[in-house]
């Protein structure tokens, strides 16, 4: 039975009505999606059979599984021509040391060589814990240089968004390691918060901003400079008592002692020579020979207690002075000094820079430190183009072009550009490929532990590398005098805002 309208239900049909027979995406603004464009999307793609069917395996599988291109796994084979011995592999696991871990692993081959022993890992965790304390410093440095600045100023809100992040560069290991030392694992060894940091980076975040705030209210009650940075002294010792908390007390001195893990073939050649020399002398005293002290030397050696200075000055062969940080950014202009503005992670020190070379300069100076037996630190865009099972680096690894029936036309500046690229990820260059005198891949030590990549290590093809890699530091003395030459050059800055700085730099 038809039910009579009301006088009240009459105007709800009327604006009902309308609505039905308005267009349901309505706009005169220019550029916004209409439905008859939409309606030309809807009928733009109509499937074959062959494309139905990689859309189903699509959707039903991850992607990488449907995009891998079987021949870079079927040609890839896990050997070197040149190897450096390194370590075991280390882990930074949940934190983002991937800067300090490839710094301290390109000093540890020069260690091991000399104490004859491959556990021997440095403390990370000690120097995670000065680079803590330095940012905290410059942060609240940075602080009083600003001021006056509105707290709404972006160039104040830059400051305030990571005052004391995991992230870091080479200057900043270098600064580091030059001013502080290293120490020993057994020293200082890892803690709950070295290995997942960011609570601990939460709670120091929190605690400087508060700092920020009140710097700030004495500013605006008239403290001068000097009273600020007194304040500032004290609110350092805050910091660093929270830290203790967190990563444990960093050490003054320290004791060491190692035992070499010398082969047996050693052994025994040392003990026929004990031996040939006991059964020539008859007298008590063979306990003393020259053989049996460098046997027993090279067991166990003997205590000694440092300072992390004087465990740098003796066991650190690499000077942090001669290197030289070489990028490939071919968004900027090439064969050119680049300093970026406000990068540095200790007051006082100069902002992070590089010289801009093509990626044949880079390669060049790369391979002579691996071939000389010196592991290069490198930082990459670790994101495209990897396989965490086999460990493989391959820009020809997934195809996902061949998918959808596109075609990628960026070339690496533009992937700079356009923030499809960026440095995110510090390894260290430890071996080298050669075939027909031309490098075919590279072998790269990572700090993901041994359960990602081939036991940890990783294999770098060359094309990956034309494409990914963005910085390596090598020595000077791999370098020409064409290159050397720019070390001292006028440089251009890369202000502080500029995205490109953020892309450059591991954060």
């Amino acid at each position: 039975m038809m039910k009579t309208l009301t006088t009240m239900q009459l105007p709800i049909l009327l604006v009902t009505s309308l609505c039905l027979a308005a267009d349901p995406h309505p706009s005169t603004q220019p550029g916004a999606l209409d439905s008859a464009y939409i309606a030309q999307l809807q009928k733009s793609f109509s499937p074959d059979a062959h494309e139905q069917r990689l859309m189903d395996a699509v959707q039903k599988n991850e992607l990488r599984q449907i995009a891998v291109n079987s021949s870079v796994l079927r040609d890839h084979n896990p050997y070197f021509s040149h190897e450096i011995k390194t370590g075991k592999i280390t882990d930074q696991k949940g934190s983002g040391r991937c800067w300090m871990y490839a710094g301290l692993n390109i000093l540890r081959p020069a260690v091991i060589e000399k104490i004859e022993d491959e556990s021997f890992e440095f403390s990370q965790n000690y120097l995670f814990f000065w680079d803590k304390i330095e940012k905290s410093n410059t942060f609240l440095e940075e602080v009083i240089k600003r001021r006056k600045m509105d707290v709404r100023d972006e160039n104040f809100q830059r400051i305030l968004t990571d005052p004391v992040g995991d992230g870091g560069w080479w200057e900043y290991f270098s600064n580091l390691v030059r001013k502080y030392g290293v120490v020993p694992m057994s020293a200082m060894p890892e803690t709950k918060h070295t290995e997942n940091s960011g609570v601990m980076d939460n709670v120091l975040t929190q605690k400087l901003r508060e700092d920020a705030a009140e710097l700030r209210d004495m500013d605006k009650k008239g403290a001068s400079v000097e009273k600020l940075r007194a304040r500032k002294e004290e609110l350092l010792k805050e910091i660093y008592h929270i830290l203790t908390f967190h990563l444990g007390v960093p050490p003054t001195q320290f004791t060491f002692r190692y035992k070499s893990k010398v082969d047996e073939e050693r052994k025994m050649d040392e003990l026929v020579k004990i031996m040939d020399n006991i059964s020539r002398n008859d007298s008590k005293d063979f306990a003393q020979t020259q053989a049996l002290k460098d046997l027993a030397k090279d067991k166990v050696s003997l205590v000694k207690t440092y300072t992390p200075l004087q465990f740098a000055e003796e066991y650190v062969k690499a000077k942090m002075e001669e290197y030289v940080v070489l990028g490939n950014v071919p968004a900027r202009d090439l064969n050119k000094r680049f300093v970026m503005e406000n990068s540095r992670n200790m007051w006082g020190e100069k902002d992070s820079e590089f010289l801009n070379v093509s990626i044949v300069d880079l390669k060049k100076a790369a391979l002579q430190s691996v071939l000389n037996d010196e592991g290069v630190w490198f930082g990459a865009d670790i994101g495209p183009q990897r396989d965490n099972k086999t460990g493989i680096l391959n820009s020809e690894l997934y195809k996902y072009d061949d998918i959808y029936g596109t075609k990628s036309r960026f070339t690496k500046a533009e992937h700079l550009l356009y923030r499809n690229v960026e440095t995110n990820h510090a390894m260290a260059f430890v071996g080298v490929d050669v075939v027909d005198d031309t490098p075919l891949k590279w072998k790269v030590e990572n700090s993901w532990g041994t359960d990602v990549g081939d036991g940890g290590y990783w294999a770098m093809y060359d094309n990956w590398f034309d494409e990914y890699v963005i910085m390596v530091i090598v020595n000077k003395k791999y370098l020409p005098d064409r290159i050397l030459g720019l070390v001292d050059s006028k440089p251009e800055i890369i202000k502080e805002n500029d995205v490109m700085g953020k892309l450059l730099m591991i954060k």
